[in-house]
């Protein structure tokens, strides 16, 4: 009798029988083999005091506090925006400088004349001496791009993964303000809390008033998505919101009870949470509209408690997904997954891991340290801390025997069987959140990732 076995990582744990028929008896033809250091649980066994409160709300809002006293230009509160913003600053945020190296879109290189376009599209000379912002919100999941671009730009013309103007994603129901439109108006230029960058203006509604905007914004009663992702149900009565997708950490204001009718699109809210979304009414001004999430969905009312046993299990809801640049393909890179996580429990992290190596907590460097003084700063950090190198971020998650893992959002790793004629490590495919080893080896280099770390932050 064939067995098949499938292990990944380290020991199995258990094995599992998967039971088919020949000839309607049931027979045992293969046994696959999960080894458990992929579960939560696993992890969670090693900590001590799982469940005890890390920091309170209160601590929560300080420590978010010190992100923005040493990151202003990047995270930012955007209740105490003004109205007016000079014209020079708007200028210097939107100037950027074209990337020198060869490009490509679908395999042919861009041509001057592509960033000739672009530059009269961005209309830097078109901000005005004293710039009135507008105040909006997202009405669906949608990018920040570098520019005002929807083209796929690699620097390889065989690439189509890694969209070099592709900066990030933002849900639907994200507060942007809208600093400067494009030449044809079909982009705005936006901050948001944590970047900014160029938006189709089609993706936005514009408050007629502030307070408005304002009070959608700080709004008390709201929910949190602790799932992956949430898809709203379809809805042929509202297309707008219709399976409207969030991702975890996503927050979404409740509507209040007295607000909620006793039938909403044809359907009973009974079982259901209702919330209130942007949509753009007649003029494409920012009006609201209820939609229902059941409420078997995976979310929670507010911000979670921040927890070990929390942090962890949230890191864990993502595995398996597949990696996405910038939020390309509705999915996450490495410090996307980093923040998704955070958010949940109220945390605002800046949205690169450049600038999240800089977040307040207990900072480490590795910087020179050898492997053993590596491994003593690892056998003291908790989960949930984070690990950095330049261009990546990791959670750790603990020791297993003899290794140390983390799980992260990966794309490539080096494998030393397979080199290239220089000698480096050719790239070998993850796209995936995925749990490693630090003996895994980075992908051209074919350095450990123990040994290419530089700091870790504990949060």
């Amino acid at each position: 009798m064939a067995v098949i076995v499938i292990a990944v990582g380290g020991q199995c744990r258990e094995k599992m029988p998967i039971m088919k028929e020949v000839n309607g008896v049931p027979s045992q033809k293969q046994v696959f083999c999960f080894d458990d250091i992929h579960t939560a649980e696993f992890w969670l066994r090693k900590v001590s005091h799982p469940d005890k409160i890390i920091m309170s709300k209160e601590q929560i809002d300080c420590f978010n506090q010190e992100i923005q006293k040493r990151q202003p230009q990047i995270v930012r509160d955007l209740a105490v925006h003004h109205n007016d913003m000079p014209w020079d600053s708007i200028q210097s945020a939107i100037k950027q400088t074209f990337p020198q190296k060869h490009l490509y879109h679908q395999g042919q290189q861009l041509e001057k004349s592509f960033y000739d376009d672009l530059l009269q599209e961005m209309d830097v000379k078109g901000v005005k001496k004293t710039t009135k912002v507008q105040f909006a919100y997202s009405i669906r999941g949608t990018s920040i791009r570098s520019f005002p671009s929807k083209m796929f730009v690699t620097d390889n013309p065989s690439d189509n993964e890694f969209d070099l103007f592709q900066e990030t994603a933002l849900d639907p129901a994200e507060p942007v303000i809208i600093l400067h439109e494009s030449k044809s108006g079909e982009w705005s230029f936006v901050q948001t809390s944590f970047f900014r960058g160029w938006v189709p203006a089609a993706d936005l509604a514009v408050a007629g008033v502030r307070h408005i905007w304002l009070d959608y914004l700080q709004t008390a009663r709201f929910l949190v998505v602790t799932g992956s992702k949430l898809r709203l149900g379809y809805n042929p009565y509202s297309p707008e919101i219709s399976e409207l997708e969030f991702m975890m950490g996503a927050k979404i204001p409740l509507a209040a009870q007295d607000e909620v009718p006793d039938v909403i699109d044809n359907q009973s809210p009974e079982g259901c949470y209702v919330v209130k979304l942007p949509v753009q009414g007649g003029n494409g001004e920012l009006t609201f509209k209820q939609a229902l999430v059941p409420r078997v969905s995976d979310v929670f009312v507010g911000y979670l408690p921040y927890t070990r046993a929390a942090v962890i299990r949230q890191a864990f809801k993502m595995q398996g997904e597949r990696y996405g640049w910038g939020g390309l393909f509705k999915s996450r890179d490495c410090s996307a997954f980093v923040r998704d996580i955070y958010r949940c429990f109220g945390f605002h992290f800046p949205r690169n891991s450049g600038e999240q190596m800089l977040l307040p907590g207990k900072n480490f460097s590795l910087t020179g340290a050898n492997r053993q003084e590596r491994r003593r700063l690892l056998d003291q950090l908790p989960s949930g801390s984070l690990l950095f190198f330049p261009g990546h971020v990791m959670f750790y998650l603990g020791k297993h025997k003899d290794d140390y893992y983390v799980i992260h959002a990966i794309a490539y790793y080096g494998e030393k069987e397979k080199r290239d004629i220089d000698g480096s490590y050719i790239p070998v495919s993850l796209n995936a959140v995925a749990v490693s080893p630090l003996s895994l080896r980075r992908r051209r280099s074919g350095e450990e990732l123990m040994m290419a770390l530089t700091s870790s932050v504990q949060i």
